[in-house]
């Protein structure tokens, strides 16, 4: 599949760290107002410790339906029930 974000490959992004070491899908993505951060999580609670930085591209490489919403705006986030489901809006 083609890299389908405008930003560059090699942007920061944040990821839970049950979504990097595959225990979990990405069921929520959004896109940070202040300052355009992508940040892709599971359905888990977080707290900062669960946080980690990669790029981009890497994220894409986790999961390839992200593209699916790579056109989301600065300020909104989406959200799926599982891998199956399709992305929805939701409250950033």
């Amino acid at each position: 599949m083609t890299f389908a974000f405008k930003d560059a490959p090699n942007t920061a992004c944040i990821v839970c760290h049950h979504v990097l070491v595959g225990k979990n899908p990405i069921t929520f993505i959004s896109h940070d107002e202040e300052d355009g951060m992508w940040q892709f999580l599971c359905s888990e609670d977080h707290t900062g410790e669960d946080a980690r930085l990669i790029s981009l591209a890497e994220a894409f490489k986790l999961d390839a339906s992200i593209g699916q919403v790579a056109d989301i705006p600065c300020g909104y986030a989406v959200e799926r029930k599982d891998m199956l489901a399709g992305w929805k809006s939701c409250p950033s």
